[in-house]
């Protein structure tokens, strides 16, 4: 089964037309990531300001004072924060091009595409956390927390490993809880590679390795 469907080059072209889009943000977030692989699969072009919130604050400060990424600059100037609200209107902005959106509008297939993104989620929230512990002090890591958000993470990663009895977790085809699941592990196993355990989730491996693989999710390599 195709991982990107045999319309992919005709999405390329149809949503070339127009102004560019600015994703800002590095490729090294899960949640900058799974914008910009979404904008590769419908065929959005776009510009990457591949900032960091952290080692570039003089550059990022006069475009986004929040320090907030992914940001989303639309070719009207208008600018969009969080995700999962850039997410949406990707998703309309494909609809309205007669391109199958990766989360539905409405039905019962968006909502289980949606538990199982928030699944994904929680796992990447709990790793970026654990990520963020380690960065503190050695006198002041909480070890009993980092013990609990382990345990969050590997729970929700459980709970997809669950769900995932095919090629793709929701109705045969490729949706956003497929590439929030892909971009959450991909930051586990590139910034705490300890904290994945090859082996105890080989149904999400498989996941990984196919969707990795792709044009959408080579085109934003992990290391960018």
């Amino acid at each position: 089964m195709p991982l990107i469907d045999e319309g992919y080059r005709y999405k390329m072209t149809i949503l070339t037309e127009g102004g560019r889009h600015q994703l800002l943000g590095l490729y090294d977030s899960p949640f900058v990531r799974r914008v910009a692989v979404t904008m590769q699969h419908y065929g959005i072009p776009f510009e990457h300001l591949s900032l960091s919130v952290f080692r570039h604050m003089d550059a990022m400060r006069p475009l986004n004072p929040l320090f907030k990424v992914p940001m989303l600059t639309l070719p009207s100037g208008e600018k969009l924060y969080e995700s999962a609200y850039i997410l949406d209107y990707l998703d309309e902005l494909a609809a309205e091009r007669g391109i199958t959106a990766l989360t539905p509008r409405s039905g019962p297939e968006r909502r289980q595409i949606q538990q199982l993104m928030a699944l994904a989620i929680v796992a990447t929230e709990k790793a970026v956390a654990i990520e963020y512990e380690r960065k503190r002090p050695g006198e002041l890591q909480w070890s009993e927390w980092t013990k609990r958000l382990r345990g969050q993470m590997r729970q929700a990663f459980d709970m997809l490993e669950e769900r995932l009895d095919s090629d793709f977790l929701v109705g045969g085809r490729l949706t956003q809880a497929d590439i929030t699941t892909v971009s959450g592990i991909g930051f586990v196993r590139y910034v705490l590679p300890h904290e994945w355990p090859e082996g105890d989730y080989p149904a999400l491996a498989g996941l990984v390795d196919r969707l990795e693989a792709s044009p959408a999710f080579k085109a934003v390599p992990l290391d960018e």
